[in-house]
């Protein structure tokens, strides 16, 4: 590798170290290392690969390779020059990177996190800054900077930050800490395509057919509407190749193909999609695929027998058998659910509903109380028993408005429905200690705006 230029001494550290403990020290797991021989497969954490295993370390020889061309790994290298590659640190450097020095990180983020408890965001900015300067790989405390650029007004950047925190969790297999972040950022953009391929992805690698199959819907759609059908097929078929067992990959890609008129294609995959949908026993949907694969070719002797053993599936569990619409739906009961909860977090967080306050647009969550001056002095809300009631005239309303302009009445409901679902994985976060009180609270205010918006905008489109 032309990077570095390696001295005796350095080839002497490469061979001196243990790679499991290497791959442990940049945040890998057991469950997130695949282990063949002397070969261990990881996602690669150089090009932020969250979609295979493309990063290859053999332990005997204490090498790496990426195999993905474009990757600075792909030349591959010493161990040592991959520590270096991920920590961004010259070699003499390494070291110091894998058994550290004195942390003062901590102590700038527990400056920056006194001056947040006294409203003073400004203030704090610098401290959680440097805090992440000094320990780049420590993504509670960059979620932390997140969530207060947000404060701040600066969206922007608290979706940069959110976004290589949850590469960073999806690369060393912490998947549950990556899916609440994710939905942090679809919240942040709605449009946003790559992050929810990314999620159409994750939930894949998490055993969620339903949940990718509507990120993966939602992406499909972005790029038809624009007429992008070679970024729509790529999508489908890197699910499928993550994924073969999914129904909705296979349905969406004999969408395309039909409506790229190639038929035989099409049937195929409709055929293949009813394949998995029996196999997940998801015989609603199965029909569904098997209707537009019929309707394409009506005298398909496998179809027919195909269609026999549906029936027969269907016959056995009559309960699963009827007909749906592919698009995913919030019951009214969940819808309830996220309502009632948003409540319980202004009750745990002690930030209080007034029983004055203005009311949110129907079957929106309640506001709470207008901040005190003080806060005001400082550009955000402090930590008391009130917090800034979020109007349609509020900035952060605004904020998720200007990112909704393109979004038609078909997708805003699918935003709507997304929200509502989405946001059970980020409660977990907060009830498992990864989001601080503060960071929920900044995070929930978002959520409503997001409702708000959503409603707002839902208005101005045509009946």
């Amino acid at each position: 590798m032309a990077r570095f230029d390696l001295t005796d001494s350095d080839y002497s550290f490469n061979a001196s170290l243990d790679p499991m403990m290497v791959l442990k020290k940049m945040g890998f797991t057991e469950h997130s290392m695949y282990t063949e021989g002397d070969i261990v497969r990881v996602h690669c954490p150089i090009h932020k690969d969250l979609v295979r295993k493309s990063l290859i370390v053999d332990t005997v020889e204490r090498t790496f390779k990426c195999q993905y061309a474009n990757c600075d790994a792909h030349e591959g290298g010493l161990l040592i020059e991959l520590v270096a590659l991920y920590y961004d640190v010259d070699v003499n450097d390494v070291s110091k990177a894998l058994f550290g020095e004195e942390d003062k990180s901590a102590d700038l983020l527990f400056r920056g996190e006194m001056f947040i408890n006294q409203g003073r965001h400004q203030d704090a900015l610098p401290y959680l800054e440097q805090a992440c300067d000094f320990n780049p790989r420590d993504e509670i405390t960059r979620c932390k900077l997140a969530a207060l650029y947000l404060e701040l007004n600066r969206k922007d950047d608290a979706y940069r930050e959110y976004l290589q925190a949850a590469e960073s969790y999806a690369i060393r297999g912490e998947l549950d800490k990556t899916l609440s972040i994710y939905n942090i950022l679809i919240m942040l953009q709605p449009g946003a395509v790559k992050a929810r391929k990314e999620l159409a992805f994750l939930f894949s690698r998490m055993g969620r057919p339903d949940a990718a199959a509507e990120q993966l819907k939602w992406v499909v759609d972005f790029y038809m509407k624009y007429n992008q059908q070679k970024g729509a097929q790529e999508a489908c078929e890197q699910i499928i190749e993550l994924d073969p067992s999914s129904g909705m990959a296979h349905y969406l890609q004999g969408k395309l193909m039909q409506q790229a008129n190639k038929r035989v294609q099409a049937v195929q995959s409709y055929e293949q999609a009813t394949r998995n949908f029996i196999v997940s026993e998801d015989y609603g949907r199965a029909q569904t695929s098997l209707a537009d694969a019929t309707a394409l070719s009506p005298n398909n002797n496998r179809l027919k027998e195909l269609a026999s053993q549906l029936a027969e599936a269907i016959a056995a569990h009559p309960e699963h058998g009827n007909p749906v619409k592919i698009d995913p739906t919030i019951s009214a009961s969940e819808e309830r659910e996220f309502i009632d909860w948003l409540q319980e977090v202004d009750e745990k967080l002690q930030t209080g509903f007034s029983g004055q306050a203005n009311q949110a647009p129907a079957g929106l969550p309640g506001v709470s109380a207008p901040p005190a001056a003080a806060a005001a002095e400082h550009g955000a809300p402090p930590v008391t028993s009130e917090t800034a009631d979020i109007s349609p005239e509020d900035r952060r309303v605004a904020l998720i408005l200007s990112d909704m302009r393109e979004l038609d009445s078909d997708q805003l409901e699918a935003m709507r429905q997304q929200l509502i679902g989405m946001f059970t994985d980020v409660r977990k976060s907060y009830e498992e200690g990864v989001l601080s009180d503060w960071e929920m609270r900044t995070i929930k205010e978002f959520y409503k705006s997001f409702c708000i918006a959503v409603d707002l905008h839902r208005r101005k489109q045509p009946a």
